[in-house]
């Protein structure tokens, strides 16, 4: 009986590291694909709710970019940051805006997101908006204080 109970714990004990370094993969799978209750249960096991994708994007910005309003909110409620960007700048608050989902761009205004805030390419989450035609979300960032970016003049 007892070299059993240590086989068993012995067991468990080398699957763990595997499991940890697991989870933050599943997080990424989970919060991708909408899963909220997965994604909800990977971050009370203490997984980070800002962590990455294999590309560098974290996963409030792919549920920014896949309009997952609920995943958005259980990431910003385990402490997510809301202007945490990938390795081109762009914020959950762009790509949401980008993909014309107002659901995700109003939570993330309410949680404060930087409406202002540029990618590498120096375009907002208002100019992404106004480039896909989203008038209802242009008018919402503008609300929240989005500035348009003035032209420049050209040298004389």
């Amino acid at each position: 009986m007892y070299s059993r109970v240590v086989v068993v714990l012995l067991l468990l004990v080398m699957s763990l590291p595997v499991v940890a370094v697991d989870a933050p993969s599943r997080l990424v799978a989970a919060a991708t694909a909408g899963r909220v209750s997965e994604v909800r249960d990977l971050l009370v096991q203490g997984v980070d709710a800002n962590t990455a994708n294999g590309s560098g994007r974290p996963v409030l910005v792919v549920a920014g970019f896949n309009g997952n309003r609920r995943t958005a909110l259980t990431l910003l409620a385990a402490g997510a940051d809301v202007n945490s960007v990938d390795g081109g700048g762009t914020t959950a608050l762009m790509a949401a805006a980008a993909r014309g989902h107002g659901d995700v761009v109003e939570l993330l205004l309410v949680a404060g997101a930087d409406v202002n805030l540029k990618d590498a390419n120096g375009k907002s989450a208002l100019a992404k908006a106004t480039l896909a035609g989203h008038t209802v979300i242009i008018e919402q960032l503008k609300a929240a204080g989005a500035v348009e970016e003035q032209a420049e003049k050209e040298p004389k």
